[in-house]
């Protein structure tokens, strides 16, 4: 009946709420059509007949998902106008309730504050106010001594009360809605952004040290269970602190920047190229047995020393040294990266501008 999709089921269920106050009210009219010479009961018949397809028809429209096309998915106005209308109507046509009515006038009212804007609850209080009024005029005419002048002027004023106040209360209560719901974007947003920086660094936009190690648990984790191979890159860009000393450090800001703006499409989607600490990367490879990991760090490094990287700041061009190793079985991830970290140290040594695969 409220179907599966969590926004439609919220619709539905208010509407289904909204329903039973239907329900309660015709079943009443029927009641006291049946002893009432006002109106006949086959008038009565008509017109709750009428309003039951009219309600029937929100819930097809509703259950169906063609409401959705409208910029108010839950037909919440079109409803609350339809039943202030028919209340209207219900007042002219059953005088022996009709002080009921005003009450279920003023619950419908309160039904806006879970979706309209305040602006909206106010509109539809002066509405029921003048739905009303229009309902006490035609009933004053039609039959004077069933719609008593006094009684009717008591009648307008309590409505014209009464109803502003509460569409007013339903404004405010809206209005609180929504400023939850803005202070919950904010939150969430604050949120995500104080993950990003628990998870990225700031300068490169690369997982940070922390984020890279979380990573490294879960990859050892996986491959231990998967028996899939993992390896491990240890990146250290060449002459590093020449840059900072000669050009300042907002050039080997900018160095670290172009490296990680530039190795990252180079990789494939199963690698994470971090940030490991000042000018060092580690390089995951996951799912890649040693040979492989090679040869994506040697692709790496030939195109991150082109001239063609640095066309627009040749003055900061800088290669990289890189020690690989596998992630072995039974061993700990610290004693990888010192395995990883040992065949950075030789490249380094052994002049640079290169990369070395432990045996």
């Amino acid at each position: 009946m409220l179907g599966t999709e969590p926004r439609q089921r919220r619709h539905l269920s208010r509407y289904l709420l909204s329903a039973s106050v239907y329900a309660f009210s015709l079943l009443v009219q029927l009641y006291v059509s049946t002893w009432s010479d006002f109106v006949s009961l086959q008038g009565v018949l008509a017109y709750v007949g009428v309003l039951s397809l009219v309600v029937a028809g929100f819930y097809a429209a509703i259950r169906s998902g063609a409401s959705r096309r409208f910029d108010d998915p839950s037909l919440t106005v079109a409803q609350m106008v339809f039943a202030i209308v028919a209340l209207a109507g219900a007042y002219v046509i059953n005088p022996p309730v009709r002080g009921m009515l005003l009450m279920i006038v003023a619950l419908v009212l309160i039904f806006g504050a879970f979706i309209l804007t305040p602006r909206d609850c106010r509109r539809l209080g002066w509405f029921s106010v003048a739905a009303l009024g229009l309902a006490m005029g035609v009933g004053t005419l039609m039959a004077p001594p069933l719609f008593p002048v006094p009684i009717e002027a008591l009648h307008f004023l309590f409505s014209a009360v009464v109803l502003p106040t509460i569409a007013s209360l339903a404004g405010q209560l809206s209005r609180l809605r929504f400023d939850l719901r803005a202070q919950k974007g904010e939150l969430s947003g604050a949120l995500e952004r104080i993950r990003v920086l628990a998870t990225r660094d700031e300068l490169t936009g690369l997982p940070n040290r922390r984020h890279a190690q979380d990573l490294l648990a879960i990859e050892a984790k996986r491959s231990w269970q998967e028996r899939a191979p993992l390896c491990l890159c240890l990146i250290d860009l060449d002459h590093f602190k020449r840059v900072n000393d000669t050009l300042g450090h907002a050039a080997g800001d900018e160095v670290l920047r172009i490296v990680a703006r530039y190795a990252t499409p180079l990789l494939r989607e199963t690698d994470v190229l971090t940030r490991w600490g000042g000018e060092e990367f580690l390089l995951l490879l996951p799912d890649t047995h040693p040979a492989d990991a090679e040869w994506v760090v040697e692709r790496l490094r030939e195109r991150l020393g082109s001239v063609e990287t640095w066309r627009e700041r040749p003055e900061l061009r800088v290669t990289f040294s890189g020690g690989i190793t596998a992630h072995r079985e039974g061993e700990t991830m610290q004693e990888t990266i010192a395995r990883a970290d040992d065949m950075l140290y030789r490249a380094k040594t052994a002049g640079r501008d290169r990369v070395l695969l432990a045996a």
